[in-house]
């Protein structure tokens, strides 16, 4: 019996996807979204293109595709064509969302890659609308049967459509900072987060790497499609989300650990990212532990 590629990528990692169905009316895509943790992980070359949305957790780097270093910057997108392996090193757990796209759309896509990426079947990426539109379809995916079929298909088409864009160069941003800047936005990004229980300003960032803070900020946002105030927020959010499941400290104090203001402010926050309270995901973890 012929592996599909997600089964192949399934184990590769070593684990089960949290999220796998396919959506699309006319022509399904299949889409996956995988929580794991691995130090360094190799991902076979597949017969379709894959593209990848970073949902969130530990910074991915110091990969290498087609024998060259890469370095992958949180929220990323990465575009990988048909038949090309890729090597991840991984910081922590990542939550990710995969895509395996239509073949006539990953030909297009590798076009594009190869003539604006030197010359390689890769492209990292970051637009702030594919990475909503990823996140919502793995959400609705979530409610299983009773997910919105004709909804996951609007969506899947404003997710490619939006990527295509992207390449053509209309929207979005290209992850290429110069090696010096890139040093600055890892030294901004390790001081984030030995600083997230406390007040973080954009002026206090731009003074740490050296540079004035309108020019800190357009590096910023034209290296990860977001804000340093919007980055800060999802740092706080993903910190909250590991201590929720992994202690039993109170969510007041989860709330004062990740630098929000109140309970109440890390509540308002939480939702409106993961679409449930910090009280009720923690109580859905425990249901799924069995406690």
């Amino acid at each position: 019996m012929r592996i599909t590629p997600w089964r192949r990528i399934s184990k590769a990692l070593g684990v089960r996807p949290v999220v796998s169905a396919d959506i699309g009316l006319r022509t399904p895509m299949r889409v996956e979204r995988y929580l794991f943790q691995a130090r360094r992980q190799e991902i076979p070359a597949l017969p379709t293109a894959l593209l990848i949305v970073h949902l969130g957790g530990a910074r991915v780097s110091g990969g290498r595709l087609h024998g060259r270093q890469s370095s992958y910057l949180p929220s990323f997108a990465v575009f990988i064509a048909a038949g090309c392996p890729s090597q991840w090193q991984l910081e922590g757990a990542v939550d990710v969302a995969g895509f395996y796209l239509p073949a006539a759309l990953g030909d297009r896509l590798a076009r594009h890659a190869e003539a604006a990426a030197e010359a390689t079947s890769e492209y990292q990426f970051s637009d702030p609308l594919v990475t909503a539109a990823a996140l919502q379809i793995v959400e609705e995916l979530r409610r299983g049967p009773d997910s919105d079929a004709r909804f996951l298909d609007e969506l899947g088409r404003v997710l490619l459509r939006q990527t295509e864009r992207v390449f053509e160069g209309r929207t979005g941003s290209r992850l290429s900072p110069s090696p010096t800047q890139l040093s600055r936005l890892r030294s901004a990004l390790g001081w984030i987060d030995r600083h997230l229980d406390a007040e973080i300003t954009n002026a206090a960032l731009a003074r740490h790497v050296g540079l004035g803070e309108s020019h800190f900020r357009h590096v910023f946002v034209k290296a990860f499609g977001v804000s340093p105030n919007q980055y800060v927020r999802q740092r706080r959010l993903e910190r909250a989300r590991h201590l929720l499941a992994l202690t039993s400290r109170p969510i007041a104090h989860i709330a004062s650990d990740c630098g929000f203001t109140s309970q109440s402010y890390l509540t308002t926050c939480f939702k409106a990212r993961h679409g449930v309270t910090p009280a009720r995901f923690r109580r859905a973890l425990l249901q799924q532990n069995g406690a």
